[in-house]
């Protein structure tokens, strides 16, 4: 049964993570400053393509802003201390963070705003999780046999994604660079126009501007832009532009970046005098993921997730994920305080829906929608309400 620890300092590794996740993974939002007098060479579409996909992401350190305007209700509280409304603060608004990085397990990640910061730190076999705010800190021994970060390689293309294809082969033939760019973008062409367009200066670096496009009419998405480092081919800013707008719902990107190895001192961590300091155990861990693990699940102990409860409807960038066993009461049980009134306050600004599907609410916004029904199933997609109540319908959506 969760405990304190479970509900608290758990939440907290989920926040860190995920908006760890959502910025360093979507990987950097910073100045549109044109480029057209770059000295960069020519390159293709499909040779950038596979210099993303065979990244090899070498030390760094910056600073990364991340702002988004995607339709949503404004939300009135800046609490990002809960998993919930961290995600929902990174839909509306923006944040600052400062990144330093060496390798998968030497890492510092700072959520900075006008009054707090939030530190994930991993130093080694060190774990730690620091809040001004509160005043708090977790700290956590990661045991010796745990793989590290690494994604096995695959890369940001790596596993089947919204572009149509399966990912990036293991025998990838890295010693023809031609043959590789080519395969790289036949790949991802039926569902996806992909160009180059130019070259832009972001965080004081030269990059090129590589645009996907989706060929698919029923997604929300209408472009999305990322300016790849000349240099290192590290993405340096993502662009998300919904269908028939100008400017981007979301962003996020470096706004100064340097690829100078961090000091070791960077990694160092003393909780400031007055921290109320608790020490979590990797089995508690592992007991707050599983917990965490199925959206909605109670407070009984069974929180697996089936693999039938999870199915796609469709494909390529219509996609429609359903999940079943969805309770929103309580996703949102756990919250107290600030946390709880905004999401009450964001929870009342759905809209009411009703078809042959069946009754519920819905999340509507500028790249993606949310389908909430009364009996358990959340559908969800880059698509309008009406292609999410479509698929409610499908044998492959049903309980």
């Amino acid at each position: 049964m969760p405990n304190s620890l479970l509900s608290t300092p758990a939440r907290r590794w989920a926040t860190g993570a995920t908006v760890a996740t959502v910025v360093v993974g979507a990987a950097v939002a910073g100045p549109l400053i044109a480029g057209a007098d770059s000295e960069l060479p020519d390159r293709t579409a499909a040779e950038l393509l596979i210099d993303l996909a065979t990244l090899d992401v070498q030390p760094f350190a910056g600073t990364v802003v991340q702002s988004a305007d995607v339709g949503l209700p404004e939300l009135q509280n800046s609490d990002t201390t809960s998993l919930p409304t961290a995600v929902l603060s990174l839909l509306n608004g923006s944040s600052t963070a400062r990144i330093w990085y060496t390798d998968a397990d030497t890492y510092r990640f700072a959520l900075q705003d006008d009054q707090a910061e939030s530190d994930l730190l991993r130093n080694g076999q060190d774990l730690w999780f620091w809040s001004s705010e509160g005043a708090t800190a977790s700290h956590l021994v990661v045991p010796e046999d745990t793989e590290d970060g690494e994604d096995g390689g695959h890369g940001p293309f790596g596993g089947e994604g919204p572009f149509g294809g399966e990912g990036m082969p293991e025998d990838l033939p890295t010693n023809i660079p031609t043959e590789a760019a080519s395969l790289a973008l036949a790949m991802i062409e039926p569902s996806t126009q992909v160009d180059v367009d130019g070259t832009a200066t972001v965080a004081g670096r030269s990059a090129y501007e590589l645009v996907l496009r989706p060929k698919d009419e029923q997604s929300l998405i209408g472009s999305i832009r990322l300016a790849v480092d000349g240099e290192t081919s590290m993405p340096l800013r993502v662009q998300i532009v919904a269908r028939d707008a100008s400017e981007p719902s979301f962003e996020v990107g470096f706004t100064s970046v340097s690829f100078d190895e961090p000091d070791a001192s960077t990694y160092e961590f003393t909780p400031p005098p007055g921290t109320t300091v608790e020490e979590i155990q990797p089995d508690d861990l592992d007991d707050a993921a599983q917990h965490h693990a199925r959206p909605g699940a109670g407070t009984d102990g069974d929180h697996d997730m089936d693999p039938s409860d999870v199915s796609v409807v469709g494909s390529g960038w219509s996609s429609v994920v359903v999940l079943r066993g969805v309770d929103l009461d309580e996703l949102t049980a756990g919250l107290e305080g600030d946390a709880a009134a905004m999401a009450d306050a964001f929870i009342a600004e759905l809209q009411d829906v009703s078809g042959p599907y069946g009754s519920g609410r819905a999340m509507i916004s500028d790249l993606f929608t949310v389908l909430l029904l009364d009996d358990g199933r959340m559908l969800a997609g880059a698509v309008p309400l009406e292609v999410l109540e479509e698929a409610a319908q499908d044998p492959a959506a049903a309980l």
